[in-house]
C-alpha cells in the first residue's frame, strides 16, 4: 500500500512557522535547520536533471486544471497585470475591491541576495484597486492605492479609507483628492514582528459590534502605539493573543486568539483562525470575561474543532514540484522511501500542512446548506477544503463535507489559494497568489535553492468567483451603497447577503444620523417571521448599530430576548450588560433565562451575570450555581463572574445542599485561596468547617482552598493568625486533622477515604503530617496512595519531610520514585538532599530520569547547581556526532513489538499513542509519517530546534518553590507550566520571583545511553506503525 509514502510526500510540503502547533510539530520536527544541512544522496543525479521547472499557465489553461464538486464553476474577476500576488481583499461602499498584493514574498529587500537582485528590480507590496465599471463581473480598472509597503498583509474598509497591515505597522489610509491614490497614511501602531515571512500580522476582519478584529502574528511584537490627539504614547507586548481595534477611536485592545495566516467572524461574531497545520480553530473565551477573576486559569481560550484533527487527511490532485521530491528523496533515508517516491506520482490523499485564508461563507447566493460553511485553502495542496460547522456545547464540531475528495482541486502546482472574500454579489471570490513556489527559503538546502526561483511568479495572479450550478447567470451588479440614504441602509440590513447588511451597519454607525434611531429601535422590537432567518440577523445588525451610535435602551434588549434564535438571545445577553442597571424589567427577563437548558445561554448568562449590580449578581450566581457545576465551561464563567462575591457566596452554597455543587465548590475553594482577599479565605472556612457540612463536601474544599493558598506562598495556619480569625475555627480544622490521620493508617478503610485523609493532612500541621503519611510508605499501600503521601508530605516544607521522603526510597516504585524526585527539585533544600542521596549512594543516578538530570544540572539555584555538576555531569556530548554515529539504525529493521516496550519505558511520559501515553508532546500518530531520518534526528538530538512554543520555562516564586515545564497557559495574573505525565504547575504572577527560558526543548539529550542502534530502530518502528490521523 502505497498510502504512508504519499502521506508523507504531502507532509513535506510544510510552511515553516515560528510558532508549531502542538497536534504535530515539537522537538520530533526540526524542519529549518534540518532542511537545510541536508546533504545530497551519494547516487544522486545531477540537479540541473532532477529539478526541472513547472511553467506558468495563463488563465484559460490555468481554468481547465480545477475539479471541483456539486457542480460549482469558477469565473475568472481578476488577473495579471491588472493584480498580482493577491493575498487580501475587501470592498468598499461603492464595490470596489481593494486587494493586498504581496509581491515582495518571500524576501524583504534586505534579504534578497545577489542573484534575485540581478534577475529583476526590487519588489514591493501594493494595495490594489480593482472596479468592474461596466458590471460584467470582470474588474476593469485597476490602479495602485498604496505602494512601497513591505511584506503586505491585510486590508479592510472603513470611513471612506482602508486600514491596512503592513511593514510590520497598523496604517490607515485615505484618498482625499478623488485620484483613487492614497493621500493619507496615518501610522496607528507600529512594531508587529518581521522575524517570519509566514507569522506576520493579519486578519483584519469586522465583527457584528463595530469593532475590527486581526492576529497580531505568531511572533507578537513589542508594539507602539504613537501619542496623538492629546493621548501618550503606549506600549505593549499582545504575545500570542489578537488585537481589536475601535475605529471611532483607534483604540486597540488584546483579545483572545493567536494562530498563523487566516482569519474570520461568522453571522454571530463567533471567530475562527487557522495555522498551517491546524486548520480550524474556534476563539472561545473572551478575555474580557476571563481577566474579571486575576486568579482564574483555563488551558486555552482557543479550541482545535475538527473532527478528523488539527492536520487531517486531504485529498489532492497536483503532483510534488520537483525540487521538493529531491528534499523528500534526501530526508527519506530507508530504499523503499526512495522507490515510493518517483516523480511522476500523483498524491491523492496526504494532511494539512499549508491551511490558509479560513473563511466562513456568508453570502446569500448559494443553497442554504453552504450557508455557514467554512473554506480553507492549503496552499501546499493546491485545493480548497470545506467544513460544515455543528454546535457542541459552547462551541462547534467542524466536519469535512466531501468524501475521499476535496471541495476543490487543481492539477497546477502553481494554484495558491491564500484567501477568500464574501463579495457583494453573495458569492465567494478565492484569491489566487499564483506563484511557482510557497515555501519559507530557511528550510530549503542551498544547492537546491539555488536552482530554485523563490520570486517566480512575482508579476502573476488571479482572483476567481466561485459560481453556484444553479446560478450560470451573473447576479445582479451590487448597489452603490455609498448613495443610500439612511431609511435605504436600515432596510438593507435585512439583505440576505452579508456585504450589503456589514456595509450598511457600518455605514449607519460612521454617518451617526439620528433619524435612524426609530426605525432600528422597530426593527429590534418588531414581531418577526420564525420561518426567515435573515429577519433574526437583520435583528442582530440593528441592536448593534444602536449600540454603536449609543442609542440602545433596555427594550430594544428585551426584544431581543422575544427572538426565537438563541443566537440572539445570548448577543441580548452581551448588550444588557451595558443598560441592565437601569431596568428592572431586563433584570428580571435575565432572571428567567437562568433557567434555560441551551448551553450558550447558560454559559453567557454566567459570564454576563458578572457585569450586573451586586445585589442581582449574587442573586443569579446562586441560581447558576447548579449549571455552574455540573457543566465545565459554565463553571469557568461563573467563576469569573464570581470574583467580588466570593467569600458570600461560599457562605451561602455551603449552606444549603452540597451534594450537587461539589465540582464548583472545590474550584471556588482554590480561587479563594489564590486571592489575596483573606476575609473570603476565613468566611469560606467558617462555613465549610460548619458541623452540618457533609465530610463529602468539606474534605475536597479545604484541600482545594490549601492548593490555592500555597500558590500565594501561605497556609490556612498563617491566614488564620494574621486575621486573628475566631479560634473556633481552627478548633474544627484540628478535629477534622485528628481525624484525618487515623484514617490514613487504617488499612480496613477504603482508598477513597484515605486518600481524601492524606490530601487533608497537607494542611495539617508539620509534626501531625510528618507522624502519620509515612503509614503508607509500604510496599502493601497502592502507588496512588503513596504519591498523595508524597506530595502531602512534601507541602510540609520542612528537612525532616524530606528525610521521610528519601528513607524509603528503596521500597518505591518508578511512579512513586518520579513523584518523590518531581517534589523534591521545586525547592533548593529538596534538591541538594536528592544530590546528596546519589553522592552517597543511597540513590543511583540511573533511579533519576534524565529530565530531571537535565534540571538539577541547569538548577537556577547556584548551590544546587554546583553539587549536580559534581555528581551527575557527564562528558560533554557532540549531537552532531551522535547523529552520525547512529545512521546505521536506519539499514536495521526494526521490531515494533520490542518498539513498544521501549516507549513505555523511554516515551510513555510526555506522548500518547493509542489510549497509552500523557498528552505532553504529540500523539505518535501524528509523526508517524515522518521518515525514519527525521525521527532519528529528532530523537537524538531534541534540540537542534527547540520550537519556541516547546521551550521550557523555570519559574522561581519569592517562597523558594521551582516549577519547570513548558508553559501550557497564561493569563494576566498566572502561567500554567506542564510537565512529564501532563502535570501542570500554575504560578501566580504576584509570587514570582524569576522566570526563566532554558531554550530546551522538555525532552532531554542523552537517549544514546538507553538506547542502542538496534534499539532505536525499534521505537522508529514503534512509531511508523501507529495508525496516520484520520
Amino acid at each position: 500500500m502505497p498510502t504512508r509514502s504519499l502521506a508523507r510526500k504531502v507532509l513535506d510540503t510544510s510552511f515553516c512557522s515560528w510558532y508549531a502547533s502542538l497536534a504535530v510539530c515539537v522537538w520530533l520536527l526540526s524542519a529549518t535547520v534540518l532542511l537545510a544541512q541536508e546533504k545530497p544522496l551519494a547516487q544522486e543525479k545531477p540537479l540541473t536533471e532532477l529539478m526541472t521547472r513547472i511553467p506558468a499557465r495563463t488563465p484559460e489553461e490555468e481554468l481547465k486544471t480545477f475539479k471541483l464538486q456539486h457542480g460549482f464553476t469558477l469565473e475568472l474577476v481578476a488577473a495579471e497585470p491588472d493584480v498580482v500576488d493577491p493575498i487580501d481583499a475587501a470592498f468598499d461602499e461603492r464595490g470596489r475591491m481593494y486587494v493586498v498584493e504581496m509581491s515582495d514574498y518571500p524576501f524583504l529587500p534586505e534579504q534578497r541576495v545577489q542573484k534575485y537582485k540581478d534577475q529583476r528590480p526590487e519588489s514591493w507590496s501594493r494595495i490594489r484597486l480593482l472596479t468592474d465599471k461596466d458590471g460584467d463581473g470582470r474588474m476593469d480598472h485597476s490602479v495602485v492605492f498604496a505602494d512601497k509597503l513591505r511584506w503586505g498583509q491585510s486590508v479592510c474598509c472603513s470611513k471612506g479609507g482602508v486600514y491596512v497591515l503592513a511593514s510590520g505597522s497598523l496604517f490607515f489610509m485615505k484618498d482625499t483628492d478623488g485620484d483613487d491614490v492614497a493621500d493619507v497614511k496615518d501610522v496607528l501602531c507600529t512594531g508587529f514582528s518581521h522575524a517570519n515571512v509566514q507569522a506576520l500580522a493579519n486578519g483584519l476582519e469586522w465583527g457584528r459590534d463595530n469593532a475590527i478584529y486581526f492576529s497580531s502574528g505568531l511572533a507578537g511584537g513589542d508594539l507602539t502605539v504613537p501619542a496623538r490627539d492629546g493621548k501618550p504614547e503606549r506600549k505593549f507586548t499582545p504575545g500570542r493573543r489578537d488585537l481589536r481595534l475601535d475605529p471611532a477611536t483607534n483604540e486597540l485592545t488584546m483579545v483572545s486568539g493567536g494562530q498563523q495566516f487566516g482569519h474570520t467572524i461568522d453571522d454571530w461574531g463567533n471567530r475562527f483562525i487557522c495555522s498551517n497545520s491546524n486548520h480550524i480553530v474556534h476563539v472561545v473565551w473572551p478575555l474580557e470575561y476571563l481577566e474579571r477573576n486575576p486568579q482564574l486559569t483555563i488551558p486555552s481560550t482557543t479550541r482545535s474543532i475538527a473532527k478528523e484533527g488539527a492536520a487531517a487527511v486531504v485529498y489532492r490532485t497536483s503532483g510534488a514540484e520537483p525540487w521538493r521530491l529531491v528534499r523528500t528523496a534526501r530526508r527519506a533515508a530507508d530504499p523503499e522511501m526512495r522507490k515510493r517516491l518517483p516523480e511522476s506520482e500523483l498524491v491523492p490523499i496526504g494532511f494539512f500542512t499549508s491551511a490558509t485564508g479560513i473563511t466562513v461563507y456568508r453570502g446569500g447566493a448559494y443553497p442554504p446548506e453552504y450557508h455557514g460553511n467554512v473554506f480553507i485553502g492549503d496552499v501546499g495542496a493546491n485545493l480548497v477544503h470545506r467544513k460544515k460547522l455543528t454546535p457542541d456545547g459552547i462551541s462547534f464540531t467542524a466536519e469535512r463535507t466531501e468524501k475521499d475528495c476535496e471541495f476543490l482541486t487543481s492539477t497546477d502546482n502553481w494554484f495558491r489559494p491564500t484567501n477568500f472574500v464574501n463579495a457583494p454579489d453573495g458569492t465567494l471570490y478565492m484569491l489566487d497568489m499564483y506563484r511557482e513556489t510557497i515555501e519559507h527559503p530557511a528550510s530549503i538546502p542551498e544547492d537546491i535553492k539555488a536552482l530554485c526561483d523563490l520570486e517566480s511568479g512575482h508579476d502573476k495572479g488571479r482572483i476567481w468567483r466561485l459560481v453556484a450550478p444553479f446560478d450560470k447567470r451573473r447576479v445582479p451588479p451590487p448597489i452603490d451603497m455609498s448613495a443610500a440614504n439612511t431609511a435605504q441602509l436600515v432596510e438593507h440590513l435585512k439583505s440576505d447577503r452579508c456585504w450589503v447588511r456589514d456595509t450598511a451597519q457600518r455605514l449607519l454607525v460612521e454617518r451617526q444620523d439620528k433619524a435612524a434611531v426609530a426605525r432600528l429601535h422597530e426593527l429590534t422590537t418588531t414581531e418577526i417571521d420564525p420561518d426567515n432567518a435573515n429577519t433574526s440577523r437583520a435583528r442582530l445588525h440593528a441592536a448593534w448599530t444602536l449600540h454603536g451610535m449609543k442609542a440602545l435602551n433596555p427594550k430594544d434588549v428585551i426584544g431581543l430576548f422575544t427572538d426565537h434564535d438563541p443566537r440572539v438571545i445570548q448577543h441580548g445577553l452581551r448588550l444588557a450588560e451595558g443598560v441592565a442597571a437601569a431596568s428592572p424589567d431586563l433584570l428580571d427577563l435575565i432572571s428567567f433565562l437562568y433557567w434555560s437548558i441551551d448551553p450558550r445561554l447558560q454559559w453567557q448568562s454566567a459570564c454576563t451575570v458578572g457585569g450586573l449590580p451586586a445585589k442581582d449578581a449574587l442573586f443569579g450566581l446562586q441560581l447558576l450555581a447548579p449549571a455552574a457545576a455540573n457543566d465545565a465551561d459554565v463553571r469557568t464563567a461563573w467563576l469569573s463572574s464570581a470574583y467580588p462575591h466570593m467569600g458570600r457566596l461560599s457562605t451561602v452554597l455551603l449552606a444549603g445542599k452540597t451534594e450537587n455543587l461539589v465540582p464548583l465548590l472545590v474550584e471556588l475553594a482554590r480561587l479563594i485561596g489564590s486571592s489575596p482577599k483573606s476575609e473570603d479565605v476565613v468566611a469560606l472556612l467558617k462555613a465549610v468547617t460548619d458541623e452540618k457540612v457533609p465530610a463529602t463536601t468539606r474534605s475536597p474544599v479545604l484541600v482545594s482552598l490549601g492548593e490555592g493558598l500555597r500558590r500565594r506562598g501561605t497556609s490556612i495556619a498563617k491566614v488564620l493568625a494574621e486575621t486573628k480569625a475566631d479560634a473556633a475555627i481552627g478548633d474544627s480544622l484540628s478535629k477534622v486533622y485528628q481525624q484525618a490521620s487515623g484514617v490514613v493508617g487504617d488499612a480496613a478503610s477504603n482508598e477513597a477515604a484515605r486518600l481524601a485523609a492524606i490530601n487533608l493532612l497537607a494542611l495539617a500541621d508539620a509534626q501531625l503530617a510528618e507522624t502519620a503519611l509515612p503509614a503508607v510508605f509500604t510496599p502493601q499501600s497502592s502507588p496512588a496512595l503513596q504519591q498523595a503521601a508524597v506530595k502531602a508530605l512534601a507541602a510540609q516544607g520542612s528537612a525532616k519531610s524530606v528525610e521521610l521522603l528519601l528513607a524509603p526510597w528503596k521500597t518505591f516504585g518508578p511512579a512513586t520514585r518520579r513523584e518523590v524526585v518531581d517534589q523534591l527539585v521545586s525547592s533548593a533544600g529538596g534538591a541538594v538532599a536528592l544530590v546528596k542521596a546519589v553522592e552517597t549512594g543511597s540513590i543511583k543516578i540511573g533511579e533519576i530520569e534524565r529530565d530531571k538530570r537535565q534540571l538539577l544540572l541547569n538548577h537556577p539555584n547556584g548551590k544546587v547547581k554546583e553539587a549536580a555538576r559534581k555528581v551527575l555531569a557527564e562528558p560533554p556530548s557532540n549531537r552532531k556526532q551522535v547523529v552520525a554515529d547512529y545512521q546505521a539504525t536506519l539499514d536495521l529493521t526494526g521490531d515494533a513489538a520490542r518498539g513498544q516496550m521501549l516507549y513505555g519505558k523511554t516515551c510513555v511520559q510526555c506522548h500518547r499513542a493509542g489510549t497509552a501515553g500523557h498528552q505532553v508532546g504529540p500523539d505518535l500518530a501524528s509523526v508517524q509519517n515522518k521518515s525514519p531520518s527525521d525521527l532519528l534526528v529528532a530523537i537524538m538530538d531534541p534540540n537542534r530546534e527547540a520550537q519556541p512554543s516547546f521551550q521550557t520555562y523555570t519559574a522561581v516564586t519569592l517562597q523558594g518553590r521551582i516549577h519547570t515545564g513548558m508553559i501550557s497557559a497564561e493569563t494576566a495574573a498566572s502561567l500554567t507550566l506542564k510537565r512529564a505525565e501532563a502535570k501542570e504547575d500554575v504560578v501566580l504572577r504576584e509570587t514570582l520571583d524569576e522566570l526563566i527560558s532554558n531554550g530546551l526543548s522538555l525532552m532531554p539529550e542523552g537517549l544514546e545511553k538507553d538506547l542502542d542502534k538496534q534499539a532505536l530502530a525499534d521505537l522508529i518502528a514503534f512509531i511508523k506503525a501507529q495508525a496516520p490521523v484520520k
